[in-house]
């Protein structure tokens, strides 16, 4: 139905909101940004961007939980990135309006 659609929608949306901010933001994962900085420059900007981490985080779960745009479109690689896309907008949207309340504004 379309209701249980928007539900898997919205958890597909805070899953992928939940891992980016975990990497990104979260203390546990500051030796893992550090050693992904010290190995590679590039990398390391990447997993401390909201923006690129959400892309990618959105791209995992669509690639190994569920994927929401499967049913409009037959093509798997393009799916995946479309989804990597609306995970990536998603995470940004969410972030815009949490992150101030993480930091205590």
């Amino acid at each position: 139905t379309k209701m249980s659609y928007l539900v898997d929608m919205l958890i597909w949306m805070l899953a992928t909101f939940g891992l980016a901010t975990i990497i990104v933001n979260s203390t546990i994962m500051a030796p893992f940004r550090d050693r992904v900085g010290k190995i590679s420059p590039f990398l390391g900007k990447l997993v401390n961007c909201i923006l690129c981490t959400g892309f990618w985080s959105a791209v995992f779960w669509s690639s190994l939980y569920w994927n929401p745009f499967t049913q409009y479109s037959p093509f798997g690689v393009l799916d995946v990135l479309f989804a990597g896309c609306v995970g990536c907008a998603s995470t940004w949207l969410i972030y815009l309006k949490v992150y101030p309340l993480m930091q205590g504004h």
